[in-house]
């Protein structure tokens, strides 16, 4: 017989508590939207990281939610990345052993590898990434001959920088590579001296190109066979970057720039020993549609600009037709800039050009504080320059031309407008660049 108090309910202090550790604990239960959005908050960056690998730790849920977000961008330094190589290529012989975490690698940065890496550990990090890679940054020591066969099978492949490679490099083997990856939007070319014979006569670029950085040895024969074939680049190539290409003339540069002048918007044109003063003063006229310019003032003089077509034409109210839609100019310095030249560009040499109009558009300047321009009297042609660029887009606010559509601070002043934080982010800037 059962005693009656056995069925009495136990006291509150009997009631057994579910150990962290047991097994169907709901501590660490959250739906995988509210996980979604922790992750959301957590950055892509190297502490960023650290977290998002804790993330991972806490339950198989967690895991699950956050490996993809772990691995998708991982930050490469360091003995981190001989922990990243072994997981991803735990075997040399692909056929034994894969990875899955390797078809979650978007983002392959190996800028800050140098002694870590070899020749033989990239290709074979290429080939388990080929089938997700869409970015990836070459190291300076360890990418050779034998990773292109691996980087050409990376299909899925939008962003190349091999910019860093200090191996010499075959245009041939990068021609042949360069035209399996269809999906392809920026491409930057190593800045070492390279094996040219003939590359650029089978040279098809990708036909999504958007950005291209030509460096190092691109000059002589490699520049003329580009510019003999002009139809090979695509017509969605609006950015390009000339740069630490020691032997690149004026003459052959100028003619690359006239054959992509249409479409392109944004140019960069710096640390080019071969130009001289006054090289680059048609550089608006060849590109009429150019949004943003950043250039060595090295390579202008006093006469940038004025033979723009509308300059030649009396100064009137209608004159801000036709401007040049440039609305970003970076004037940098290469080291071959003379201040002391007569024929040296200065800030009242851009005022003349913002004040008629010329540079109508015109609202970001940045120059670097090498070129001298905030020192004695020209740094009063500063305040001036940068008093023209207010009136400038004052006045392109109340008559909404350009930038300023209709519906743009539509029924504020110019005053208030600018108080306002679309026109606090839209209002021009005048800055010096100081470098450390």
């Amino acid at each position: 017989m059962f005693r009656s108090e056995h069925l009495q309910p136990p006291h509150s202090y009997d009631v057994p508590v579910l150990p962290s550790t047991a097994p169907g604990r709901l501590s660490s239960y959250l739906p995988d939207e509210i996980l979604l959005e922790i992750l959301s908050h957590l950055p892509q960056t190297p502490t960023g990281q650290a977290d998002i690998n804790s993330f991972c730790l806490v339950s198989r849920q967690w895991y699950d939610v956050g490996i993809t977000r772990l691995y998708e961008r991982p930050h490469l330094i360091g003995s981190g990345y001989l922990c990243f190589v072994r997981t991803i290529c735990p075997s040399i012989l692909p056929h034994i052993r894969k990875s899955e975490l390797a078809s979650l690698v978007k983002t392959l940065n190996l800028r800050h590898i140098v002694h870590q890496g070899s020749k033989s550990i990239t290709a074979r990090l290429l080939a388990r990434t080929k089938a997700s890679l869409e970015e990836f940054v070459a190291p300076q020591a360890s990418f050779a001959v034998n990773c292109w066969a691996s980087l050409s099978k990376c299909t899925q492949l939008r962003y190349l920088d091999l910019s860093l490679v200090s191996e010499a490099i075959s245009y041939q083997a990068l021609a042949r590579t360069v035209r399996s990856l269809h999906e392809l939007t920026d491409l930057f070319l190593p800045r070492c001296s390279a094996d040219y014979q003939d590359a650029a006569l089978s040279m098809t670029w990708p036909p999504k190109l958007r950005h291209l950085q030509l460096s190092g040895g691109i000059h002589g024969k490699f520049m003329q066979d580009l510019n003999k074939q002009p139809e090979n680049f695509p017509p969605t190539l609006t950015q390009l970057n000339v740069s630490h290409a020691p032997k690149v003339c004026a003459a052959d540069l100028l003619e690359l720039l006239g054959n992509l002048s249409t479409p392109l918007t944004k140019l960069e044109i710096v640390n080019l020993p071969q130009l001289r003063e006054g090289s680059l003063n048609e550089v608006l006229n060849i590109c009429p549609n150019l949004v943003e310019l950043v250039f060595a003032i090295d390579y202008i003089d006093f006469g940038f600009a004025a033979n723009l077509p509308q300059s030649k034409a009396a100064g009137g109210p209608d004159l801000w037709m036709k401007s040049h839609p440039l609305q970003r100019l970076k004037i940098l310095t290469s080291g071959g800039h003379h201040p002391e030249s007569d024929f040296y560009f200065t800030p009242a040499d851009l005022w003349d050009y913002v004040d008629k109009r010329w540079l109508g558009r015109l609202r970001y300047v940045v120059v670097a504080d090498s070129t001298a321009w905030n020192e004695g009297e020209w740094a009063q042609e500063m305040q001036s320059l940068f008093d023209a660029l207010v009136n400038l887009d004052k006045e392109n606010f109340i008559h909404k031309r350009w930038h300023y559509a209709p519906d743009i601070g539509k029924g504020l002043s110019y005053l208030n407008w600018r108080k306002t934080q679309k026109g606090d982010d839209m209002a021009p800037s005048l800055s010096m660049l100081k470098w450390i």
